[in-house]
């Protein structure tokens, strides 16, 4: 906690002339008693009037605490800077002034962060927020009521640029610093199945990178979107999102932030462990430098990646909130002007930090042979949209999550009929959307196909054409599930017959539900062109009342329907997926589908 000083200081000056100090004749002004009586009583009364108006200027009551909250890789400079602060003289109408800093994950506070904190403590409370990045306001600004909380301007008061971590060794044998390394063609090299021993280097075994959660991680979220939006047009197409599932399918070393992956580093006992072990990751030239300075085992090289360098701009936003009273804005301004000043963009650099104009004027301890501290200026790239960000993060996150999913796919006769675009058949845009989807489940993801329509096998009408199972697992024949799943999309959805809609969802939903897996999305997807069309079997209510009676609450099975084209009846889909909780929509298209799918996928 820096506490300040506040008080209006008042200066004495006393002069003293020639002719005050002596009179002629040479007798000194102390040897006339009167005259030094009368001095000794004016400085008396001079004194106390000193203290007087100095103690009426001084702050009074109980300090007006501000609370600021950092990302942890600025929170010992600007704790630094709050004690100089304190040090100094400041008075803001008769109120002390109080600065608690703590350390926080910008994403973390951004998603905590609410319109309605005025009663909280000063040590729950944000009055300040200095993110690592302008992303997590922006991020944070689009949900409901925030937006007017980030009203004020928010300088920026240092500037750190994205980099890709590299083990030094590693940097040298990819070419570094005479080649560029790309995340892009390492991300290719890694799903190829790229190992060390193409560099010469067997011993430290398959390539390795990590991302890291563009959710929790302004390094992470910045290499995913340098990579993604390939073209820098700040927008991100359908095409484009393709280069996130490359990255996804690379991303080996589990691990949220840049943080946890220096400290995952810091536990290697020795280079040969850490090599064998480490990879490549995202993180901030700063943090790179810090961790250099400690004298690592290996040291990190911080190299600017081929696909542009994204800068970290640490903003500064007093949030324009009710608890954020006059008093403490003026608090505020005044800390940020230490900040601004000449000395802490010094504090600034000496944590290795650049100056928010992204020089190294004032950064200490860049070493140019690990790749810190070069221009990047002319390389350096912004970011995409707040939509195109949005659309790739809910991408990612769906991409990254484990799920237990079982996709039933109508094969009825009309599924021969065009499409609504009229380019296509409704089969061929469903095994396109299909083939698309078995691509983004995660490797820990398990995945069945089912085929229905009137009739499949015996009396049923449906078929199991590849069992529940992990995605990354074979069957029972040594054939790859994912590669089976692919080839009985192609091969094996065949129209044919009637809709047998209603028994079919009974029986599937009884199927995830056996197969049920805890810590997971338990899925049961129904695509269909129509309606149910079995004469003789179950009827909508008794299919309803089947369902109801089997849900399970401690085991949730979620259900959708996609009713393809207008031809599919989506108020009969909608009354079976409410009995369990499910939701029914409308696709006139593959990307539809798509969209369907991913927005099912991604975390609430």
């Amino acid at each position: 906690m820096a506490r300040g000083r506040h008080r209006t200081a008042v200066v004495l000056r006393q002069q003293a002339s020639g002719a005050a100090a002596s009179r002629p004749g040479g007798r000194r002004w102390w040897a006339r008693p009167w005259l030094a009586g009368a001095i000794v009583l004016a400085l008396v009364f001079g004194a106390l009037t000193f203290v007087y108006v100095r103690r009426s200027g001084e702050c009074t009551g109980d300090p007006v605490e501000l609370s600021v909250v950092t990302s942890p890789d600025q929170q010992s400079v600007v704790r630094e800077l709050s004690d100089a602060w304190a040090r100094e003289d400041h008075n803001f109408d008769g109120h002390c002034g109080t600065i608690l800093v703590r350390g926080q994950e910008s994403a973390a506070v951004g998603q905590a962060l609410s319109p309605s904190q005025n009663s909280a403590a000063a040590n729950n409370r944000v009055d300040v927020w200095m993110p690592d990045s302008s992303t997590w306001i922006a991020s944070t600004a689009t949900r409901p009521g925030m937006n007017r909380l980030f009203a004020y301007n928010r300088p920026s008061v240092a500037s750190s640029p994205i980099v890709l971590a590299a083990p030094r060794p590693m940097a040298s044998a990819l070419g570094w610093p005479k080649q560029q390394i790309s995340w892009t063609k390492l991300g290719l090299q890694r799903i190829n199945g790229g190992t060390w021993s193409d560099y010469g280097r067997p011993e430290w075994g398959t390539l390795r990178l990590g991302v890291g959660d563009p959710r929790q991680s302004t390094a992470a979220l910045g290499t995913l979107l340098s990579v993604v939006d390939a073209d820098m047009n700040g927008d991100v197409s359908e095409e484009e999102l393709h280069n996130a599932l490359m990255l996804s399918r690379a991303n080996t070393l589990d691990q949220p932030t840049s943080a946890a992956f220096l400290a995952r580093l810091r536990e290697m006992p020795d280079a040969a462990a850490l090599l064998a072990g480490a990879g490549l990751f995202p993180a901030t030239e700063q943090q790179v430098a810090a961790y250099d300075r400690a004298s690592p085992v290996v040291p990190l090289a911080a190299v600017q990646p081929a696909e542009g360098t994204v800068f970290a701009d640490y903003p500064y936003v007093t949030l324009a909130a009710s608890w954020v009273d006059p008093i403490r804005q003026q608090i505020a301004a005044s800390f940020l002007e230490t900040l601004q000043s000449d000395a802490g963009r010094k504090a600034y650099g000496r944590a290795g930090f650049r100056d928010p104009e992204r020089t190294t004027r004032y950064a200490r301890d860049l070493q140019p042979v690990l790749g810190m501290g070069g221009v990047v200026s002319d390389d350096a790239r912004g970011l995409p949209s707040n939509e195109a960000m949005t659309k790739t993060v809910v991408f990612w996150s769906a991409l990254q999550r484990k799920s237990n999913v079982l996709a039933a796919v109508d094969t009825s006769g009309s599924m021969t009929d065009p499409a609504p675009d009229g380019r296509s058949t409704r089969i061929r845009v469903v095994q396109e959307a299909c083939l698309r989807a078995v691509a983004l489940f995660s490797p820990e993801s398990s995945v069945g196909l089912w085929r229905f329509s009137e009739k499949q096998n015996g009396n049923k009408d449906y078929r199991q054409l590849v069992p529940l199972g992990p995605i990354s697992g074979a069957l029972p024949d040594k054939t790859p599930r994912r590669a089976a799943l692919e080839t009985a999309i192609r091969r094996d959805l065949t129209p044919k017959g009637a809709t047998g809609l209603f028994d079919t969802t009974l029986a599937a939903y009884q199927y995830v539900q056996g197969h049920w897996q805890p810590g997971r999305l338990n899925l049961l997807v129904i695509l269909t062109d129509g309606r149910n069309e079995k004469k003789g079997g179950l009827t909508r209510p008794q299919l309803v009342q089947r369902l109801r009676q089997v849900m399970k609450p401690d085991r949730p099975v979620q259900v959708i329907a996609i009713g393809f084209g207008s031809d599919a009846d989506l108020n009969e889909l909608r009354v079976i997926t409410t009995a369990v909780g499910g939701k029914a929509y409308r696709a006139d298209s593959g990307g539809d589908i798509d969209r369907i799918f991913l927005s099912t996928l991604a975390p609430q």
